[in-house]
């Protein structure tokens, strides 16, 4: 089987959960296209049950991406446009509750991360991506989508995670579920937002079937 989820935003009771709902085995992939960090507590402690699994494959996103501009590569104003961006927890886990050789082994991780993938389910190919496909590793992480947008990859379902359902027009009040639209598939249901809509998803591709905590 293969399953897929995104931005779990340091809500690692949910991603727990999730696995305890999905239960997957050694034979399964598990994917999680981006943002597993920031906003919420245990992002660092996510990447670190994400990095002992062999089964699990991880593609970066923006946060990922900021973390690495900040503190590995300690780019200009990089800092500040992280902090806006919920950096506070992952921030103080790296700096106050890893070693240095942890941290800079988690910061490898995110850093050499790919940024998309293609993977083929009973012959129909899926394009994986944070946030959009497109030519640089900002864009592809960065851009959002709107919901009329066309399908971006001839011949592949595109799923997408980084902008949240409810800015895709779920605004029911409803709890956020996945949303399928004409062009892409995208599975970001909230985690790391304060609002009770919120909900971490996962999706099995072999069966299309969807799993919400």
């Amino acid at each position: 089987m293969h399953y897929i989820m995104a931005d779990i935003h340091g809500e690692y009771d949910r991603y727990q959960a999730m696995l305890d709902k999905i239960q997957p085995n050694m034979t399964d992939n598990v994917y999680i296209i981006g943002d597993i960090i920031d906003r919420k507590p245990d992002g660092i402690k996510i990447a670190q049950d994400i990095m002992r699994r062999r089964n699990f494959h991880f593609i970066k996103g923006n946060h990922e991406l900021m973390c690495v501009n900040d503190i590995l590569y300690h780019e200009p104003e990089a800092k500040a446009i992280w902090h806006m961006n919920g950096s506070g927890p992952t921030r103080r886990a790296l700096m106050y509750k890893t070693n240095p050789a942890e941290r800079m082994e988690i910061l490898k991780f995110f850093r050499d991360a790919p940024d998309h993938m293609t993977i083929r389910v009973n012959g129909q190919d899926f394009y994986l991506v944070h946030g959009w496909p497109g030519h640089t590793t900002y864009d592809r992480v960065w851009t959002r989508p709107e919901p009329d947008w066309p399908a971006p990859i001839e011949n592949a379902i595109t799923i997408i995670g980084h902008t949240c359902v409810y800015f895709l027009g779920q605004n029911s009040g409803k709890p956020f579920q996945i949303g399928h639209y004409p062009g892409f598939i995208a599975i970001d249901c909230g985690c790391g937002n304060n609002t009770d809509l919120r909900r971490l998803a996962c999706i099995c591709l072999d069966t299309m079937q969807e799993f919400y905590v």
